[in-house]
């Protein structure tokens, strides 16, 4: 039993050295001072820092029966790019809710 235990216990250890070495370093960079913004019927999304990607995305909402929810999402814009992300929801929907969405 002692031999058992002592091989788990130099394989845990080994496997915990090999998991430590191959981990991750330093927080990867994401884009950074970003707003939401819009209207009634679309949605905006800026970041003027950073690395990465980011994109404006709305919940929208049929307001008549059948009151459906509709997702949508803009293109990837560049941080630091200058660039406002847009998005339009369908006719008949307006926006329930909004945000950035990034991406490294």
């Amino acid at each position: 039993m002692k031999r058992k235990t002592g091989t788990l216990l130099g394989a845990t250890t080994a496997a915990a050295a090999l998991m430590m070495s191959l981990g991750v370093g330093a927080a990867s960079a994401a884009p950074t001072g970003c707003a939401a913004g819009g209207g009634f019927t679309y949605a905006t999304a800026y970041c003027s820092g950073g690395t990465g990607y980011y994109q404006a995305y709305a919940d929208c909402f049929q307001s008549y029966w059948p009151y459906y929810h509709r997702f949508v999402q803009s293109d990837w814009k560049q941080a630091r790019s200058g660039q406002n992300a847009f998005v339009w929801c369908p006719i008949g929907y307006t926006v329930w809710s909004r945000g950035v969405g990034l991406r490294n």
